[in-house]
């Protein structure tokens, strides 16, 4: 019973492996904005969807942007009614270096012995000159937010450090819990 119940699980596993081998292989490039202010930054990740990827190459941002942070990988694998998906993204934080118009050149990566490239993309940087700070569109100035993929989808988020200092400060006088003297027992011997 034992060895039927693992073959058809094997046999399963094979024929769901199979199918989903037919999905089409993407390496793609996305930003989380196409036009900045200076003294801020933004998101690039690179995407491969539907295949394994080896000896990733990462454009060179250093002529037009300072890396803030990357490159972070994550991986993540999903199956719905046997249909399998596969996605590895790579995250930069990038901020820019001057004002004018740039492109993040291609990125490459090795899928089943075929290196695949993702397109040039554009980004405008536009001077910014009363400061102003942008945010990402997953966030905001108060919320630090890790987002770890599928399949578990964790947000965790941190309150403002004023809302915390806040928190910590000690209750007024005339609202502070007042701790009643104890009474002492009277013992009676007899």
């Amino acid at each position: 019973m034992k060895k039927a119940i693992f073959l058809s699980i094997f046999i399963f596993s094979c024929i769901t492996f199979a199918l989903s081998q037919d999905k089409p292989v993407k390496f793609t490039v996305s930003v989380s904005t196409d036009s900045i202010l200076m003294d801020n930054y933004f998101e690039v990740k690179f995407i491969l969807e539907n295949a394994d990827g080896k000896n990733f190459e990462a454009p060179d941002f250093s002529q037009h942007f300072n890396i803030i942070s990357g490159p972070n990988f994550s991986t993540s694998m999903s199956i719905v009614n046997g249909d399998i998906s596969k996605k590895m993204t790579i995250t930069y934080f990038v901020e820019p270096k001057e004002t004018g118009l740039f492109y993040i050149l291609p990125a490459s990566v090795t899928s089943n012995d075929k290196v695949l490239e993702t397109s040039p993309l554009e980004v405008l940087v536009v001077p910014n000159p009363d400061g102003v700070k942008q945010t990402l569109p997953h966030g905001d100035n108060n919320n630090y937010q890790f987002n770890f993929g599928n399949p578990f989808d964790m947000e965790f988020s941190m309150p403002d450090i004023k809302e915390l200092h806040e928190r910590s400060q000690p209750l007024p006088e005339e609202t502070q819990p007042v701790e009643k003297p104890k009474k002492k027992r009277k013992t009676i011997r007899i």
